[in-house]
């Protein structure tokens, strides 16, 4: 017995990948003046209500895409795919493009305000930048992931790093996400009198060359 050998491979199959980057560099608080440019012009204009959507209270802004001032979080966006997440490093899909952002938009969460539980149907990777975040950043409202894969519900004891059904990621000015679009997500609420400013984007698959 003595003389027994045995080696193990473990195959960590179908994994749900949130990739969490903390960037330094961008104009935050122009990004956020922006944002709150656009709820007062949108205010003004009588077109704020965005009811139906996954807002609990607060703010979402129209399609930012076509204005310039988010030029520089487009261009990270693409840096970050391009250089740590496709081409095979965890996608096979090609070098990202600017032409496959489908949508951008602003969120302004204050106090009480969440999100519901939702994923963007036709999209490929979703993601979320903090260009401003309260204090009591614990507090500001977490974005929280469920796990997609039901029949992890009934024993946890294979995930030593994930022991709930769920998971969540605390705000921080500066911090970048993202993750493919079907996985449920959803923010909770702001407990804090600050305001927490989220900008959100969806990333379309490549299309066929």
């Amino acid at each position: 017995m003595s003389n027994m050998k045995a080696s193990m491979q473990v195959l960590e199959l179908f994994p749900t990948p949130v990739f969490v980057v903390q960037t330094q560099g961008v104009d935050n608080e122009e990004l956020a003046r922006q944002i709150y440019a656009i709820r007062d012009e949108e205010v003004v204009a009588g077109i704020a209500d965005k009811t139906g959507l996954s807002n609990y209270g607060g703010f979402r802004s129209y399609d930012l895409l076509p204005l310039p001032g988010f030029a520089q979080l487009k261009q990270l966006v693409l840096r970050v795919l391009n250089e740590c997440m496709v081409k095979g490093a965890w996608f096979a899909e090609p070098e990202v493009t600017e032409a496959q952002f489908g949508a951008m938009w602003g969120v302004i969460n204050g106090k009480g305000h969440a999100n519901s539980p939702h994923n963007h149907p036709g999209s490929w990777i979703s993601g979320v930048y903090y260009p401003q975040v309260p204090a009591a950043k614990e507090r500001a409202g977490s974005l929280c992931f469920r796990d997609p894969i039901l029949a992890r519900t009934f024993t946890r004891s294979f995930y030593r790093n994930v022991p709930a059904e769920a998971a969540s990621v605390v705000p921080e000015v500066g911090k970048l996400i993202m993750f493919p679009s079907w996985v449920e997500h959803h923010v909770g609420p702001n407990l804090t009198d600050e305001d927490r400013i989220a900008i959100a984007f969806n990333i379309d698959h490549a299309k066929a060359r």
